[in-house]
């Protein structure tokens, strides 16, 4: 996500960049925040693995992201999938006692987004008032 911002302000150039940082940062912490609280949890591993790097203030740049490899299919969604066996001989749910086979046709899954809620809120109402916070000081 790039943002980019247009301010009319007496600050001079180097408190204007240190405000915009100080903005970015907190935009990034209030973005991991709901992404945490919005983001389905089964195991919690989705949940803990949401993190922001660099992980202090003062950056340009920092990046959001989520540590799990199935995120992605948990944000948004899967399409219908046969899923083989690889390394068995058949697929099998031991704990349930039951055998599927060498194949099963998998019916997909719901998009359960928790990013792109957390950016719109971010983008709809936390910059705005950050800002404000920021330049009131």
């Amino acid at each position: 996500m790039n943002i980019k911002f247009n301010l009319k302000t007496d600050l001079n150039k180097e408190r204007t960049l240190e405000k915009t940082k100080s903005v970015l940062f907190r935009c990034m912490l209030k973005m991991q925040e709901l992404a945490t609280i919005n983001c389905p949890v089964d195991t919690g591993r989705l949940s803990w693995g949401i993190k922001i790097f660099p992980t202090s203030i003062g950056f340009s740049k920092y990046l959001l992201y989520d540590n799990v490899e199935y995120a992605e299919a948990i944000e948004f969604g899967t399409d219908p999938h046969v899923i083989k066996i690889k390394n068995k001989k058949v697929l099998a749910n031991k704990k349930k006692g039951i055998i599927f086979g060498k194949q099963v046709m998998h019916p997909g899954t719901e998009a359960q987004p928790y990013f792109r809620p957390a950016l719109d809120q971010v983008k709809n109402i936390w910059i705005e008032r950050f800002w404000q916070r920021e330049l009131s000081k």
